[in-house]
């Protein structure tokens, strides 16, 4: 069974490979090698040890047999991860927390937006939309839809206030965006 947090492929030398299967590249790991006396070799034993990340190839997806040879205590054994590799994980558990409280952000006023079309929205609640888009906007920071993100008004000015179809069309952007990053980046 495979765990949704990433870890280090394990760097030890002529003891991994990699085989594709139905479009994924499973790690194998050589456990021993037996010698078969009728052929006159040694016969290697590869488990596999979990799914190569295809976005981030020095980064795979462990399963139990992984635990088995190289965890010891809760402590990895694999080396440490380059800084590539960790933004990887933070970007990919970014998005799994933030895009569950997106969803239901985006569902709410996608129903609200059917009543209350014009009705402007209150800064508690544009508040709150906020602390879900500002961590999403600035994962997302350096990619070229990025600059096209934009956040509510929280001021107390009645004419800034927007309205629900107003935050629907950017929920509905930072959806697309959020599409957008997952193809590209995760």
């Amino acid at each position: 069974m495979l765990t949704q947090e990433p870890v280090k492929i394990p760097d030890v030398s002529g003891k991994i490979r990699f085989r594709e299967k139905d479009g994924n590249q499973y790690v194998q790991y050589l456990t021993r090698r037996r010698y078969d006396r009728e052929k006159k070799y040694n016969a290697p034993d590869w488990v596999n040890i979990g799914r190569r990340i295809e976005a981030m190839p020095g980064l795979m997806y462990p399963n139990d047999n992984y635990d088995k040879f190289f965890r010891r205590g809760g402590e990895t054994m694999d080396g440490i991860m380059t800084a590539e590799e960790e933004q990887y994980i933070y970007d990919n558990d970014t998005y799994g927390m933030y895009s569950t409280f997106f969803t239901g952000l985006y569902n709410e006023f996608r129903q609200q937006t059917r009543k209350r079309v014009d009705m402007p929205i209150n800064r508690y609640k544009a508040e709150s939309i906020n602390k879900v888009l500002m961590p999403l906007k600035e994962m997302m920071q350096g990619e070229a839809y990025a600059e096209l993100l934009g956040l509510i008004s929280t001021e107390e000015d009645e004419e800034e206030n927007m309205n629900y179809s107003d935050v629907m069309i950017l929920l509905t952007q930072y959806k697309s965006a959020l599409a957008k990053y997952r193809r590209s980046r995760l």
